[in-house]
């Protein structure tokens, strides 16, 4: 996608900071819209009564824009639900110069279709089962899909529409690509030995406490009540590609949806693991900011946000909110140049 790659520097903004190489990236992650447009109207609300309109470099969406049944759909059932994406793309695209989402298990077969397939843009890209460049130094991959989630051994929730064997086999595919022998199969090529790698599945990783679910609601974080067993959502095979060296010291985030509940940060070693939550179930997103000084990306501050309370014809109320922040300001950054 050499025209995606071409512009993909052009959000790059460098930080007000006396140091020169100190770069800012800042990303609006919203997922899980399941065809809630009013959430997406409601957001650019919120957006606008916090000034952030028109100042974010890109909405990272890790899937499930819409509905549709874990299951094989007829060509008018397709069409349909590929129209309800497609209007979700265009509510996400429109909040920022860019939008990259990769799909979840709810979104239309061709999304799958080839690498990137399906409803990729000058503006908007479909990360599945490709990497493309954020900023100098900076790639991003994705895979699209879930896996299959188990609550006491017993499956609960179908893997869909990739089979485990075709889970394994990407993400085999990514961490060869990131070791220099290639992708064949993906289009993961791009990323060197010296660049930093942000992860968009829609499916996270096993073991991390974001696909954990342990409410009596699946779907609502702020329902009372806890599952007599959790419900364990996210994939081995990611977890197994993150317990590498290489991708321990490459990664900077993974981006994840899926689990409605598991809104939060929790980390697999040294590689933090962010899990927005559902933008229609429970009206949840998140504001990260990454920075670069001198030639390494890191995390400079995550903030969860609830959009309770703001509708799209009066934005001014305060939503809930919790934030974290994770690395040193960036005019502590000096010294490291």
């Amino acid at each position: 996608d050499p025209q995606a790659r071409a512009g993909a520097a052009a959000p790059l903004k460098r930080a007000r900071s006396a140091c020169a190489c100190v770069y800012m990236l800042r990303l609006l992650l919203a997922s899980d819209v399941h065809d809630d447009t009013s959430a997406i109207e409601a957001l650019r609300a919120w957006l606008s009564s916090h000034d952030l309109l028109g100042k974010l470099d890109a909405v990272l969406c890790p899937g499930d824009l819409t509905t549709a049944p874990a299951a094989s759909l007829d060509a008018e059932e397709e069409a349909r639900y590929e129209a309800a994406a497609q209007r979700v793309l265009d509510g996400l695209g429109s909040l920022a110069p860019r939008l990259v989402f990769s799909p979840g298990n709810h979104d239309p077969p061709r999304f799958f279709s080839g690498f990137g397939g399906g409803n990729s843009s000058a503006s908007t890209s479909n990360a599945h089962a490709r990497s493309l460049s954020l900023a100098p130094g900076l790639w991003l991959a994705g895979w699209g899909g879930s896996a299959t989630a188990t609550e006491e051994g017993v499956p609960v929730w179908p893997g869909w529409p990739l089979s485990e064997d075709e889970n394994a086999a990407g993400y085999a595919q990514l961490q060869r690509a990131l070791r220099g022998g290639g992708s064949a199969g993906a289009s993961f090529d791009g990323p060197g030995p010296g660049d930093s790698l942000l992860l968009l599945p829609h499916c996270g990783p096993a073991g991390a406490g974001t696909t954990v679910v342990t409410a009596a609601d699946p779907n609502n974080p702020s329902s009372p009540g806890m599952r007599r067993a959790p419900i364990l959502s996210g994939s081995h095979h990611l977890s197994a590609l993150l317990d590498s060296r290489l991708l321990q010291r490459q990664c900077v985030a993974v981006v994840h949806g899926h689990t409605h509940a598991g809104v939060g940060l929790s980390s697999l070693g040294r590689v933090p693991v962010i899990n927005p939550g559902s933008l229609r179930f429970g009206r949840r997103f998140g504001l990260l900011t990454l920075r670069r000084e001198p030639d390494q990306w890191q995390l400079e501050s995550l903030h969860f946000h609830a959009l309770d309370g703001v509708s799209p014809s009066h934005g001014s109320s305060a939503p809930t909110a919790a934030s974290l922040a994770l690395s040193p300001p960036v005019a502590d950054a000096a010294a490291a140049c």
